[in-house]
């Protein structure tokens, strides 16, 4: 509905393109690349927001995942797998998932779907995704060297929470289930009709916001929101209004997903080129 400089699959395909050695070689400890890590257990995959649009647009999910994790101890497959030197490889499951992630986007523009992702959150964020384990190696020196996961979310989205609950019924004073456009254009009319300065204090001083989501799982996880979009702005990329949709988005997700207690988060707008969106990505990731 609303064309972008970049399209996410493209975003995608930086990132499966990038996944080794690129990422999966990052060792956060000392951050530093290139260095080699042993029993990498790191997960890449494509969830649904709706479940329910996995058969409609037919795609196999499995195609759209990379599991590091299933060679547990066996180190040399692992690495057979990763450097190509296998049947089963990276460079052909690399292909399996750039197509069968274009074909559900394809797809998805046929027949576009509102995304619950306040629900999401809430439900759709579960232990399966989420890897809360520790391992421990006794250092030399005696110490209890603790190696923590890392979960990152990438959500793909404009921003606007429109699907699912909508209407006075499903909100709390302020607060509601959805962050609509129309949601964003009364908040901007009162915030100018108060006389206010301040757009922070007067959201916080009327009760303004997202309701959190209460899901303990979040506390382990980082959340990259890309690429959201402002409406707001004219065909020609320029303001329209003061403040803009960009700048309400952000005082609204901001609160919402510290009030959820996520781990981390970062909000970005619609990036110029595929370089940009993944340096910002990357950046995030090593950045945990």
């Amino acid at each position: 509905m609303y064309p972008k400089p970049v399209r996410d699959a493209d975003i995608v395909d930086a990132v499966v393109d990038s996944f080794y050695p690129d990422i999966v070689t990052y060792n956060l400890a000392h951050r530093t690349s290139k260095t080699r890590k042993t029993g990498q257990r790191d997960i890449l995959r494509v969830d649904f927001i709706n479940q329910k649009l996995i058969s409609r647009y037919g795609v196999n999910v499995l195609d759209m995942q990379f599991d590091l994790k299933r060679f547990g101890r066996n180190q040399e497959d692992r690495v057979r797998y990763l450097t190509n030197q296998s049947n089963q490889n990276l460079a052909t499951d690399r292909g399996k998932f750039k197509n069968a992630y274009n074909e559900m986007s394809v797809a998805s523009e046929r027949a576009p779907a509102g995304a619950d992702i306040w629900s999401y959150l809430k439900d759709g964020i579960k232990h399966g995704l989420v890897d809360r384990a520790v391992d421990t190696t006794i250092l030399k020196n005696n110490l209890l060297k603790r190696d923590y996961s890392c979960n990152v979310l990438l959500l793909f989205t404009d921003g606007y929470i429109e699907a699912g609950l909508h209407g006075e019924d499903h909100c709390k004073g302020n607060k509601c289930y959805f962050l609509s456009s129309k949601t964003i254009e009364n908040f901007r009319k009162a915030f100018k009709a108060s006389g206010s300065t301040s757009m922070q204090a007067f959201f916080e001083e009327n009760g303004y916001g997202i309701i959190p989501v209460e899901n303990p799982l979040l506390r382990d996880l980082h959340v990259l929101v890309l690429e959201m979009y402002d409406r707001s702005k004219n065909k020609n990329g320029g303001a329209s209004v003061h403040p803009t949709d960009w700048d309400i988005l952000q005082l609204f997700w901001s609160d919402w997903l510290t009030q959820s207690g996520v781990k981390s988060f970062k909000l970005l707008p619609t990036a110029n080129s595929e370089t940009e969106a993944f340096s910002t990505i990357k950046s995030f990731l090593e950045s945990r």
